[in-house]
């Protein structure tokens, strides 16, 4: 996503951040810090790519024929009905013994991975994107790109002005993180289908490894089957909540989850001193996804910094899906 970077003013308008200045100079970043700022980067830097020149085109969504199985979609009904009706929802367990998803949140994620599953594949000529964002640092804009297995980026204006990608080095490439790597369209269908053999090449961090996934299953062309063991890991991944049916900010209906994140800013160093000084400071952001539960596509993502007035950032996914050509 699209960060906006907080001033010293923003962050440090608490009692006892005159003292923190004056501290002077600390110990190293924590491995701690070190995961939270590798989880805001890989973030922002996969999120920045889907930006374009601002375009106004009404609200459709890519369709394709689905068969789904009935029994799929009531494990994730039944799952949100659970939180609906104040069912206890008791936690499961990570794979480092931390408490992962509640049982209601992973039942639904199992749910998901199933109608993923269900959905047919395609060998599309290229993969539309059309997203709006909404944040402080662009305000609202509506970016639609299109990406061929290359990873050669498409923009299309709203009055249909189609841009060429660039020729050679200055050309940007579509890639998705998955853990240090940046992959493109056809590493993507390389990867493992297994949840268990791909969950190792994402971070062992919990929370950089759910940005990943999650940015993965926002816009990528990945395979029903490589969704559905995305799904399957999000149901591992620690903290996870079900919030249950809500609508988003174009009213399409969906189940929300959120999680709580923690990623640390270091303030005092100057310009290229990083490392050199200053303090660390916590930053916890609220992130919410919306997911149609009879397609499994995610319709929507906020990120709301908690104890700060200012709105959260949102991306509603608009139109993700198989093209054949660039209008």
């Amino acid at each position: 996503m699209t960060e906006r970077t907080p001033t010293s003013m923003d962050l440090l308008d608490f009692p006892g951040a005159a003292e923190l200045i004056a501290a002077g100079g600390v110990e190293p970043p924590s491995a701690e810090a070190v995961d939270g700022a590798w989880a805001a980067v890989t973030r922002a830097a996969a999120r920045e790519e889907n930006h374009a020149k601002p375009i106004t085109t009404p609200l459709t969504r890519l369709k394709s024929p689905r068969v789904r199985r009935p029994r799929r979609l009531l494990v994730a009904a039944a799952a949100v009905a659970a939180i609906a009706t104040g069912a206890v929802a008791y936690p499961v367990l990570d794979m480092g013994g931390e408490p992962a998803a509640t049982a209601s949140a992973s039942e639904f994620f199992e749910g998901m991975a199933e109608v993923a599953e269900d959905a047919p594949a395609t060998t599309p000529s290229y993969w539309k994107v059309r997203v709006e964002t909404d944040n402080q640092d662009d305000g609202r804009r509506t970016d639609t790109n299109y990406y061929d297995r290359e990873g050669r980026v498409w923009s299309v204006d709203a009055d249909g002005t189609v841009h060429e990608p660039p020729a050679g080095e200055e050309g940007k490439v579509k890639k998705w993180p998955v853990g240090k790597e940046w992959l493109t369209w056809p590493d993507l269908e390389k990867l493992p289908t297994d949840e268990k053999t791909l969950a190792a090449l994402f971070p062992k961090d919990p929370n950089t490894r759910f940005d990943q996934v999650t940015i993965m299953l926002e816009d990528s062309p990945a395979s029903p089957e490589l969704r559905a063991a995305l799904f399957r890991i999000l149901a591992d991944t620690p903290g996870m909540k079900l919030v249950g049916d809500v609508r988003d900010s174009k009213g399409r209906a969906g189940v929300a989850v959120e999680i709580t994140q923690k990623s640390w800013v270091r303030m005092g160093g100057g310009e290229g001193e990083a490392g050199s000084g200053g303090a660390e400071l916590p930053l916890h952001t609220k992130d919410r996804y919306i997911i149609a539960p009879d397609t499994g596509l995610l319709l929507e993502t906020t990120h709301k910094i908690i104890g700060r007035d200012t709105p959260a950032d949102r991306y509603t996914w608009l139109e993700v899906g198989p093209a054949e050509r660039v209008e």
